[in-house]
Parts: C-alpha cells; sequence; structure tokens
C-alpha cells in the first residue's frame, strides 16, 4: 500500500511540475511567434507577396479562362470516346451470350412470388 501512495505522489508531482514547465515553455513559444509576425521584415515580406499576388491574379486568371475551353473539349473527347468503348464492349458481351448454347438456364423455379401458393408445385427432383 505504501508503494502505491509513493507512487502516485510521485505522478501528482511530475504531474504540477511538468504542468508548470510545460505553460512556460508554450508562453515562450508563444511570444516567439508574435514577435516573428510582428517583425518589420517579415511584414514588409508579406505586403510584398500580396502585391505581386495581385498583380499576377489577373494574368493567371485570363489564362485558365483561355484554356478551359480546350480542357472541356477534350474531357469530352475522352468521354465519348470512352461511352463509345464500353458501349462496344458490352455488345459484345451480349453477343456471345445470346450465341452460346450454355446460356439456355434451365427452368428450376421452385416458387413464382407472383403465383399463389396453391399453385406452387413439389420441386423439381433429377
Amino acid at each position: 500500500m505504501k508503494k502505491r501512495l509513493v507512487l502516485l505522489a510521485g505522478i501528482g508531482i511530475g504531474f504540477v511540475l511538468g504542468s508548470r514547465a510545460g505553460r512556460q515553455s508554450y508562453e515562450n513559444l508563444k511570444r516567439q511567434a508574435t514577435n516573428l509576425w510582428n517583425d518589420p521584415k517579415v511584414q514588409d515580406g508579406i505586403e510584398t507577396a500580396r502585391e505581386q499576388i495581385g498583380e499576377k491574379a489577373p494574368a493567371v486568371a485570363q489564362a485558365v479562362k483561355d484554356k478551359a475551353p480546350v480542357v472541356v473539349d477534350k474531357v469530352k473527347e475522352a468521354t465519348d470516346a470512352g461511352v463509345a468503348k464500353a458501349k462496344e464492349a458490352t455488345n459484345d458481351v451480349k453477343a456471345k451470350v445470346e450465341n452460346d448454347p450454355k446460356s439456355e438456364v434451365p427452368d428450376d423455379v421452385v416458387s413464382d412470388p407472383a403465383s399463389p401458393m396453391d399453385e406452387e408445385g413439389p420441386a423439381p427432383t433429377k
């Protein structure tokens, strides 16, 4: 029992000291980040980037606008080609199934939900 109390006391002391050290580290990190953000050099860099983006954004938007119809046409062509291939493959499979004598399925329905139970007969036997 004494060992458990010592263990719990140690965990408690470690938690308290760790919390204080962790809080101090957090506050230091927060202060450094705030100082860095408020640094005039960083703010000048942010403003320069903002200006460059503002200058180049219209040109980028126009380039996207010019290329969009070409991309749309290519997507339509690829889609049409894919649809044509899928239809061809479907027709090939359909022809194979229709011409295959093994595709005849024997009538082994034991129960038809559309017919009354009185009309059902016994299951077919082999």
